[in-house]
């Protein structure tokens, strides 16, 4: 039997999923090419995020170039329309980032959930990075 399984995992291939792409050029300031863009609906997600692991909130870094934008950041866990854990207003940034943090009592978000950030508001904007923020 052990050696059945020897031979069967010596030669079945071992398959990968994944992308090829040529590398992302280095980032410049105002360089959008490196950034997510997002608008009205769109949202990135995150699978099976272990959320108790002392997380006490989120870092996101953003730009905004529209000055009456009212735009936000919803964050949201199990589907892009589940609960609200948090939300962000999105200020208006010029051509510069800035770091914007949530943190405090994410209420619903214990356990490993799914973890959408859904744009809201009538123009777009753009995230350069997120992260958490762990209780030290």
């Amino acid at each position: 039997m052990r050696l059945m399984l020897l031979l069967l995992f010596a030669f079945v291939p071992l398959s990968a999923i994944g992308q090829t792409a040529a590398p992302a050029p280095a980032a410049k300031k105002g360089n959008r090419a490196t950034e997510f863009q997002m608008k009205e609906g769109s949202y990135l997600s995150f699978a099976q995020v272990n959320l108790s692991l002392g997380e006490i909130g989120f870092r996101v870094e953003v730009a905004s170039e529209h000055k009456k934008s009212n735009a936000r950041l919803e964050f949201r866990i199990d589907k892009p329309k589940g609960k609200i854990i948090g939300t962000l207003e999105i200020p208006y940034t010029g051509d510069s980032t800035y770091a914007l943090k949530l943190t405090g009592n994410l209420r619903h978000a214990e356990g490993v959930h799914d973890l959408y950030l859904v744009a809201r508001g009538a123009m777009p904007f753009s995230i350069t990075s997120f992260g958490f923020i762990y209780n030290y």
